[in-house]
């Protein structure tokens, strides 16, 4: 991966390491930048599946608009056949050759995006109502439980939603690259409403 790509679609609003932002209740960041793996597969291979298991440490979902995450390897379900896996850039290698290596002469592909997207996280107690002012599904904790995903538009860019199970309220909001930029100031934008602002 060249230097460019290591940059941060961000790079340039800042000159510290990370963009980072807060809000009344909402804190934005940009999370490190993580390698993203699309697998496409048909899920009756139960010697494949297991053998994926082995390689992430989980096994990858199957419930429509679910994730999991396990030491910072995530896997987030995109359609009957297609998964998002994001893996931390130290793992990333170890992780794409093990799969690679099980989808050998199977009926499957593996696809690195590299630094094609990014992920925003929206925390805190008012994350979800943050989220609401420009977003085409409903975030209640009733509607959008922990451990979901859902692809998305929001501001009129196409995204996957996560909703984390933690303590406070958080959202990781994956970006393709090109789009970061615009979302990122449509997010400052609605921080800076007069609910938000500190």
């Amino acid at each position: 991966m060249s230097d460019l790509n290591m940059l941060s679609p961000l790079a340039e609003l800042t000159i510290q390491e990370s963009v980072q932002a807060q809000f009344n209740g909402v804190t934005i960041a940009e999370l490190p930048i993580m390698e993203h793996l699309i697998l496409r597969l048909q899920v009756d291979d139960e010697e494949l599946l297991n053998g994926i298991e082995n390689v992430l440490g989980f096994s990858i979902p199957q419930q429509s608009n679910t994730f999991v995450i396990s030491e910072n390897n995530l896997c987030a379900w995109l359609g009957p056949d297609e998964w998002l896996i994001i893996s931390p850039l130290d793992r990333a290698d170890r992780v794409e050759e093990g799969l690679h290596a099980l989808l050998v002469d199977k009926f499957a592909t593996l696809v690195r995006l590299g630094s094609a997207q990014t992920i925003f996280r929206v925390s805190g107690t008012r994350a979800g109502d943050f989220l609401s002012r420009g977003i085409a599904i409903d975030l209640h904790p009733s509607s959008f439980e922990t451990n979901r995903c859902a692809q998305t538009v929001m501001a009129h860019v196409n995204v996957l939603v996560l909703n984390h199970p933690q303590d406070d309220p958080t959202l990781d909001i994956v970006v393709r690259r090109s789009y970061a930029d615009h979302l990122w100031r449509w997010l400052l934008d609605v921080g800076e409403e007069a609910e938000f602002h500190l």
